[in-house]
């Protein structure tokens, strides 16, 4: 039986590597996806690296090939976030603060074998991190205006982040010493199915999935259905009688308001119109409203917190921040800019 848990682990561990390479491969021939795209392999070479060295088959124990691999895989948590990140959202923002963990959990990886605190401190840092990649799946699936990308993300992250957060409770309570001998093909087997789940869908390289190198807020509109050609009328006239300004619009309220299902207005709004999120679809209408009220002599003397909350934000920082996206400046630049050019 011992026998048989060994060959198999050795089997599913070698296909999960293949499947990985492979990925890695897609990824790495078609620029189209770079710079995003390059999160996927950088994940799979964190994957690979992962599961040669988390297995006692490979006979890897006390070699400099382990050393390397161990130095690899401590970097994966890091990985998975970026990919997820990447993958999920057309716009991530990276703070200096994720800068900070990145680096404790991957130098913490690799002080583990000489201060057993690291190894603790560190397996505490990568179930946040592994929690906060489910979060960040679950939190932004409402706003994703790509119909395949929402559903799948609501399964796959999960099921990627609980396997992560699985692992690292066993790895952090020191229960991976003495595991029985079937637990590793079992472990090799979840690292193959989602390797192969994810290539079944990602590797459909197009632009419903992937954003072009330029990152566009919207894509090319695509014919509707009558149905669907109703639905996009109706939020369009509701986004012209200002629905917009209301603060923490979602989609099911706007799909509430038009009469329709939210799956409708998803499709009308993304297929209709090309956009991708819908907070960029609600943004574009603030933002140009903010511009319009930041570019009146008459207005100068209103605060730019308050003009961001009469377009329908809820505080200063995610406009701020929308704004910048959209003009490429902040708001008191713009309006100072504004002011220069009116003189």
């Amino acid at each position: 039986m011992e026998d048989l848990a060994v060959k198999m682990d050795l089997f599913l561990r070698g296909g999960a590597v293949t499947a990985l390479a492979t990925c890695a491969l897609i990824f790495l021939v078609n620029p189209t996806v770079w710079p995003r795209g390059l999160s996927v392999p950088a994940l799979c070479f964190g994957l690979s690296a992962y599961l040669l060295v988390s297995s006692p088959n490979l006979g890897l124990a006390g070699t400099r090939t382990e050393a390397v691999l161990v130095m690899v895989a401590g970097v994966l948590p890091v990985l998975a976030i970026w990919a997820g990140a990447e993958v999920f959202l057309d716009r991530p923002v990276y703070q200096p603060w994720h800068g900070v963990m990145a680096v404790l959990v991957s130098v913490g990886a690799w002080l583990a074998p000489f201060l057993p605190f690291a190894a603790t401190a560190r397996g505490v840092l990568v179930v946040l991190l592994y929690a906060a990649l489910l979060y960040m799946a679950l939190s932004t699936a409402a706003e994703d205006l790509v119909e395949s990308r929402r559903r799948f993300r609501r399964w796959f992250v999960a099921l990627m982040a609980l396997a992560g957060l699985g692992i690292s409770l066993v790895e952090l309570l020191r229960l991976d010493a003495e595991l029985p001998p079937p637990a590793y093909p079992i472990h090799a087997l979840v690292f193959l199915v989602l390797t192969m789940l994810f290539l079944a869908w990602a590797a459909r390289i197009t632009p419903d999935l992937w954003p072009l190198r330029q990152e566009p807020v919207t894509s090319s509109p695509a014919p509707l259905s009558a149905a669907n050609a109703a639905v996009l009328q109706r939020v369009e006239a509701a986004m012209d009688e200002g629905i917009w300004r209301q603060e923490g619009l979602t989609i099911a309220e706007l799909a509430r308001t038009v009469d329709a299902p939210e799956h409708q207005v998803r499709r009308a709004i993304n297929k209709g119109l090309g956009y991708r999120n819908f907070a960029q679809f609600v943004n574009e209408r603030r933002i140009e409203a903010a511009c319009e009220a930041l570019s009146d002599p008459t207005r100068a003397d209103i605060p730019v917190l308050s003009i961001a909350f009469d377009v329908g934000f809820a505080s200063i920082g995610p406009f701020n921040r929308a704004f910048r996206e959209k003009c490429e400046q902040s708001p008191t630049e713009y309006r100072n800019s504004r002011s220069a050019s009116n003189r």
